[in-house]
C-alpha cells in the first residue's frame, strides 16, 4: 500500500541502507513511492534540524533520489507531475498494478494524457526507463536480437563515487 512504501522508502535512506548497498542495485517502488515525494521537503528539514532523532544516513533524504525508481501509478496528472519535479521522469517507470482490479487502464493512460509531459519525458517514462531498469537484456528482447551477455558472466561495476 502508498503509505507503507513511503516508510520503506525513507526506512532504507535514513537507516543508511543506501549507504552501503551498491548503487548499481536496481530498486523499484510501487504506487509511486507513496507519499515520499510529498514529504521529501519535510524530511530534508527534519534530517538537517533534528540529526539526534533522524537516522543514521550519510546524506539527506533529496541526496538519494538517483538510488532508485518509483512507478507511475499514482492515477492523475498532478501527482505523476509531482513525481516528475521531484524525482525526475528518468526516474519513474511505467506501472499498472496488475493483477488488481484498482490498476490503471488502458495501461499508461495517465502518462499519455499529461500534456505538460515533453515527449521526451513521456517516452522515458512509458518505455525508456525500464530498458536502463532492466539493462542491456531488456533492450536486446526488445529489439528481438540475442542476449549481449550470458547470465553466467555477470557485469562487473564499481560503486559510482558519492557527491
Amino acid at each position: 500500500m502508498p503509505a507503507e512504501t513511503h516508510l520503506s522508502i525513507l526506512a532504507m535512506i535514513l537507516g543508511g541502507v543506501f549507504d552501503r548497498i551498491s548503487v548499481d542495485l536496481r530498486i523499484c517502488f510501487a504506487h509511486g513511492g507513496g507519499s515520499f515525494a510529498f514529504w521529501l521537503g519535510r524530511m530534508d528539514n527534519a534530517w538537517h534540524r533534528r540529526r539526534d532523532i533522524i537516522g543514521a544516513s550519510e546524506r539527506s533524504p533529496s541526496a538519494y533520489l538517483d538510488q532508485f525508481y518509483v512507478d507511475s501509478v499514482v492515477f492523475a496528472p498532478a501527482a505523476l507531475r509531482l513525481l516528475v519535479d521531484t524525482l525526475g521522469a528518468d526516474r519513474i517507470l511505467l506501472g499498472s498494478d496488475y493483477p488488481y482490479p484498482l490498476g490503471e487502464r488502458p495501461v499508461g493512460t495517465v502518462v499519455r494524457e499529461s500534456t505538460w509531459l515533453t515527449d521526451a519525458q513521456r517516452a522515458l517514462i512509458l518505455g525508456g526507463n525500464a530498458v536502463a531498469f532492466l539493462g542491456d537484456r531488456a533492450a536486446d528482447a526488445l529489439a528481438g536480437q540475442p542476449a549481449t551477455q550470458s547470465i553466467d558472466q555477470p557485469e562487473t561495476s564499481q560503486r559510482r563515487p558519492r557527491q
